[in-house]
């Protein structure tokens, strides 16, 4: 009886979760301008030296191991605010470039194509880095892919510029404060 209890308990937190990860996606901006009002900055350098493992050994090294843990908890909380963040812009992008896909203007609809792919690319990765993190609540590991995840994104971003910088040169500066390019 209590085994099912905890299976219903861990279905329902595992569907508040993926309901909450995928509210994003409902978001469907018509244009690029309503994408970046869409959008919530992530700023990926802060991020990288928040995940970096040199600054844990670092911390681990100096701190008392209660004030450490402590430190640690609160990075993690942080990371994953991150991942969050990024993995709902990620559903936002994808829906961005599913309606340029879809463009009668062959320029678009290839970048349309490539912004879908690269957005999906990243939302997995995001989603495996998301579950990661909750197991470094557990274990003392280090925080998974962040490198991967801080690379594609500003790979997403550069290529959101390029594409503004060549079709909406007016808005290529709010795309660059959007990823901290």
């Amino acid at each position: 009886m209590i085994f099912f209890i905890a299976v219903a308990v861990l279905l329902a937190s595992a569907a508040a979760v993926l309901v909450t990860l995928l509210r994003g996606s409902i978001e469907h901006p018509a244009n690029l301008s309503e994408l970046l009002d869409c959008l919530q900055p992530v700023n990926i350098a802060s991020f990288r030296h928040l995940a970096s493992n040199a600054d844990d050994r670092y911390l681990r090294q100096k701190l008392s191991t209660l004030e450490y843990f402590k430190l640690r908890s609160l990075r993690l909380k942080t990371i994953h605010a991150y991942y969050i963040s990024a993995f709902r812009n990620c559903s936002i992008l994808l829906s961005y470039g599913e309606l340029l896909s879809r463009s009668q203007h062959r320029l678009f609809a290839e970048f349309g194509q490539e912004l879908s792919s690269s957005a999906m690319e990243l939302r997995l990765a995001l989603l495996r880095a998301i579950a990661g993190v909750c197991l470094c609540y557990l274990a003392p590991v280090g925080v998974p892919l962040w490198r991967e995840i801080t690379d594609n994104y500003s790979l997403l971003g550069s290529r959101l510029s390029r594409f503004s910088e060549s079709n909406f040169p007016d808005l290529q500066p709010a795309i660059i404060d959007q990823f901290w390019l």
